[in-house]
Order: structure tokens, then C-alpha cells, then sequence
């Protein structure tokens, strides 16, 4: 028996770096209103989708829920090719009502705050074809599951993003798509699965 259990202990130790191997991202497509100048803010509305094989940071569950990602806020510091923003909040709502419209930026708004992040930094590239790229960092701050992530795994998360200004890709009343992800600088896990102690007290007598 207890050579049994040596045996289960090295297959489950041995499933954790396959388990952590997977990426974490919340993938989302959207749009954006750019702000007209200097101090102006952008907004984007977007949805979440399943990812998959890839995992959400924290689980969702979208076979009974849909999950919007937007920012608020964010502050053109200085423009040119490459634009700089400051502040604003990224907010990820979980809804089991109202389907998102863009063509009714309250609907992506409507939900549950289950995660706020505040911007640290973000740039915004377009190149002359109108395609460009987004790359920015944020901290979760706030939501009613900000406790499903560790405290130290809640700041400096990437925020990624490709955009395109085509008019095949922009709906009316915005000036860009984004297609992107947020994800954690390393793998997270729950404190009950990441303690190795836990792992052993399985095969306890």
C-alpha cells in the first residue's frame, strides 16, 4: 500500500509543471473610441471568448454567462506615432441577462464587476496600412473576484492587443478594432493547488 501511494504521489507531482504548462489569457475582440487630442480618453467595449486550449486566469463559465472586457478612462498623454496613456481601469463583467450590442455601449456594462485593474502604462502604434498594435500593463484592484487571485500575482499583468482601422473592421461610432488578450506575467494558481504539502496529505493514513 504504501509503495502505491509513492507511486500516485510521484504521477501527481509529476502532472503539475504539465498542468502550469498552459497559456492563461482572457482573449477579447472589440472596439475602440480614440480620443480627439491630448488629454482626451479612449474607450473600448469588447467581449470574452473560451480561448481554448489556452485557460482563463480564474475560471469562467461561459456555457451560462457572457463576459465583457472594458476600459474607461484612459488618458492620451502624448500623441504621435506611437500614442502614451495613462490611468483608466480595464473591468471584466460576467452577465447572465443582457447579450452585448455594440450598437449599445451599456450592455457591456451591465453585468457584474468581477474583475477592476488599473492601467499602469499603455502605447498605441498604427502603421500607414491602419493595422497596429497595443501593448500596456495593468493591477487588479478591485471586482467581487479579485480574492480568486493571489495578492501577489494581481499586479503587472500584460495587456496585448492588434487593432485595425479598415473599414471592414470598424463599427459605426468607433475608430478601431482591437483583438487581443490580458494575461499574467507567470502561470497562477489557487494557494490549494500550487502547496506541494497539500498534494501529500492526500495519501496520509
Amino acid at each position: 500500500m504504501k509503495t502505491l501511494r509513492m507511486i500516485l504521489l510521484v504521477v501527481a507531482v509529476g502532472a503539475m509543471p504539465l498542468a502550469a504548462s498552459a497559456q492563461q489569457l482572457f482573449d477579447f475582440n472589440g472596439q475602440t473610441i480614440l480620443p480627439a487630442g491630448v488629454g482626451g480618453t479612449l474607450t473600448m467595449v469588447s467581449e470574452v471568448f473560451d480561448a481554448s486550449p489556452a485557460t482563463t486566469p480564474i475560471p469562467l463559465d461561459f456555457a451560462n454567462y457572457q463576459y465583457t472586457l472594458v476600459i474607461e478612462g484612459l488618458v492620451l498623454d502624448v500623441d504621435g506615432f506611437t500614442q502614451q496613456y495613462s490611468g483608466g481601469t480595464l473591468t471584466l463583467y460576467q452577465d447572465a441577462s443582457t447579450a452585448a450590442d455594440f450598437a449599445n455601449m451599456a450592455t457591456f456594462t451591465d453585468g457584474e464587476a468581477i474583475l477592476v485593474g488599473t492601467f499602469v502604462d499603455l502605447s498605441h502604434t498604427v502603421f500607414p496600412s491602419g493595422v497596429g498594435s497595443v501593448a500596456g500593463t495593468l493591477d487588479w484592484t478591485g471586482g467581487t473576484r479579485l480574492d480568486d487571485i493571489a495578492p501577489g500575482d494581481q499586479p503587472g499583468w500584460s495587456f496585448l492587443s492588434g487593432t485595425n482601422n479598415g473599414v471592414d473592421q470598424v463599427l459605426p461610432g468607433f475608430g478601431e478594432q482591437w483583438d487581443g488578450k490580458v494575461e499574467p506575467r507567470d502561470f497562477i494558481v489557487d494557494d490549494e493547488a500550487s502547496s506541494f504539502g497539500s498534494v501529500k496529505a492526500l495519501f496520509r493514513d
